[in-house]
């Protein structure tokens, strides 16, 4: 399996019992806010914390390869990208 130099993933904004609320498709992320920028704003917030979580651990190839995503390795860049 090739090894990705780029992983772009896919997140997006929603109304929701009055919040916005943004998620990564597939990954089990979320960030709620009172306006669209502070639901991206918070979802950034809560990748980091995620992607922090699995640092040094070799898990979050893993977890990304479960959710969809194989051939991330440590020097894969991840990039976020907002959808409407």
């Amino acid at each position: 399996m090739p090894v990705l130099d780029c992983l772009v993933l896919t997140a997006r904004v929603v109304w929701d019992n009055d919040r916005h609320v943004a998620t990564v498709d597939n990954l089990p992320l979320e960030g709620a806010g009172d306006s669209v920028k502070q639901a991206q704003d918070d979802l950034i917030q809560a990748m980091r914390a995620w992607i922090e979580a699995h640092d040094g651990t070799d898990t979050l190839e893993r977890a990304l390869a479960d959710a969809g995503f194989p051939g991330v390795e440590e020097e894969t860049e991840l990039q976020l990208e907002f959808v409407e």
